[in-house]
């Protein structure tokens, strides 16, 4: 995994369009996305100085903050007095608990009553869409599966909405040591274990070429599994 985040899991090819020209594209689809009223538009995130960088990347990479590539939205708490049910209700919610493997397991799964959901109706996640605790257990991250497409997402995590960026490479960033040292060193100067969506989006991570995204995934697939 360090290796991949380095760019050196794999050789690099000299005619992948390289990754500045795909965070043009993402800018430019964020700003029709605005323009269409789809999506609000969100504070610029810091340059990131050079000795924010934690080591050498291809020249055809780039360093990133996360909300370059994502939108980031919370979840949300079931309302005071409110509880979930056990039975298939409404809509699945999705806890932390229920985080496991990179997925979510429906061997537990909660669920939402009509007037609950009549509540919190707006933070759903999606299949398109990459969870990401940020309280209790920080920094479990995975895909919704088909199935439970639309469920509610606690409050303790949030939901990552990627523009044209690999999905699985995301995940896979996003479970690394470069991350994981990130968050805690956040972490260790807030009373309150718990992550800020404004300290999520600022996250740096190493951005390759589209093309390379997509051979670094099944690469890292291939050895996982030789390990599994």
């Amino acid at each position: 995994m360090d290796l991949a985040m380095r760019g050196k899991l794999i050789d690099q090819n000299p005619n992948d369009e390289p990754a500045n020209v795909l965070l043009d594209k993402i800018k430019a689809e964020k700003d029709q996305l605005v323009k269409e009223k789809k999506i609000k538009k969100t504070k610029s995130l810091p340059e990131i100085a050079d000795d924010e960088k934690p080591f050498e990347i291809p020249n055809s990479w780039e360093w990133v903050r996360l909300g370059d590539l994502v939108s980031i939205k919370g979840g949300k708490r079931v309302p005071k007095g409110k509880k979930l049910v056990d039975y298939q209700a409404i809509r699945p919610y999705i806890r932390v608990t229920d985080m496991k493997g990179y997925t979510v397991s429906t061997n537990d799964l909660k669920y939402v009553t009509q007037d609950i959901y009549d509540q919190i109706k707006k933070y759903t996640i999606s299949s398109n869409d990459i969870y990401f605790s940020i309280a209790g257990t920080i920094g479990k991250v995975g895909k919704i599966p088909d199935k439970i497409s639309g469920a509610l997402l606690t409050e303790n995590a949030a939901k990552l909405t990627p523009y044209d960026a690999n999905k699985d490479f995301l995940i896979q960033v996003l479970s690394s040591n470069i991350v994981k040292k990130q968050h805690k060193k956040i972490l260790s100067q807030v009373a309150q274990p718990k992550l800020s969506l404004i300290k999520l989006r600022q996250t740096i991570i190493p951005l390759p070429p589209l093309s390379e995204q997509r051979r670094i995934v099944s690469k890292l697939e291939q050895l996982f599994a030789l390990i599994g």
